[in-house]
């Protein structure tokens, strides 16, 4: 009994000793920390560039091959958040304003009343995280951070819902040093994304935010702040 007590023992011992001590041992401040972020920034990069060609094909291709339009607003919207941050910016405005024509095609062919485009919770998400890029590539900062909040007043999306609204412009918002509207993005989300996913990514967050932490604000942050040394716990 006694031996098992011990083993016991040793066991908790070298788990607390885990979560002690920091991976990063200058914590927030390693510089093998933000050279580690900063890889990973220019793998998002590369990753959104090429998400880019393929979600306009998609589009392309559902235009073509005649799809519904729910379909086709769909496949739009997704391109929407890519197109916002390379292309020109007439270009992505140009595809906002496509977005809401197949809109109203689609409320006139199926005879739906007022905007049909009020009920497409992810594809209004998407619309306004490209506004809220829009604004902040010609320099305007608060109605950015206006439209990024307005983008996050939906409901009813089972895919929000579960997966959380799209944390691309916030990633750079925070890396250019704007923190208040990257804490009251996080705040509002409370209200559509649940569970306790949503809550354990969101204490990571504000955890990292408040210890002036590099972010990428992507799952594996809660890996990261363990090997910082920050704690996960709410006591």
């Amino acid at each position: 009994m006694m031996k098992s007590l011990a083993v016991i023992c040793v066991f908790a011992s070298l788990i607390w000793s885990r979560l002690s001590f920091a991976d990063y041992t200058m914590g927030c401040d390693d510089p093998e920390y933000h050279r580690y972020v900063e890889n990973q920034f220019a793998q998002f990069e590369v990753k959104n560039k090429r998400l880019l060609n393929d979600t306009l094909r998609d589009y392309n291709i559902s235009l073509s091959v005649g799809n519904n339009l729910y379909k086709v607003i769909a496949s739009l919207s997704r391109h929407l958040k890519f197109s916002a941050q390379f292309d020109p910016i007439n270009e992505v405005s140009a595809k906002i304003d496509l977005v809401f024509k197949h809109a109203n095609e689609l409320s006139i062919d199926q005879h739906i009343a007022g905007d049909a485009f009020d009920g497409f919770s992810n594809e209004t998400h998407a619309v306004g995280i490209a506004r809220a890029w829009i604004a902040y590539r010609q320099g305007n900062n608060q109605e950015a951070f206006d439209e990024l909040l307005k983008s996050i007043d939906v409901t009813g999306s089972p895919l929000l819902g579960s997966f959380g609204p799209d944390f691309t412009l916030i990633r750079q918002l925070y890396s250019d040093g704007h923190v208040a509207p990257v804490l009251a993005y996080i705040d509002k989300t409370e209200t559509f994304w649940t569970g306790s996913r949503a809550d354990e990514m969101r204490s990571v967050w504000r955890r990292m935010i408040a210890a002036e932490c590099k972010i990428q604000f992507d799952s594996v942050d809660t890996i990261k702040a363990i090997e910082l040394g920050l704690s996960l716990s709410n006591t």
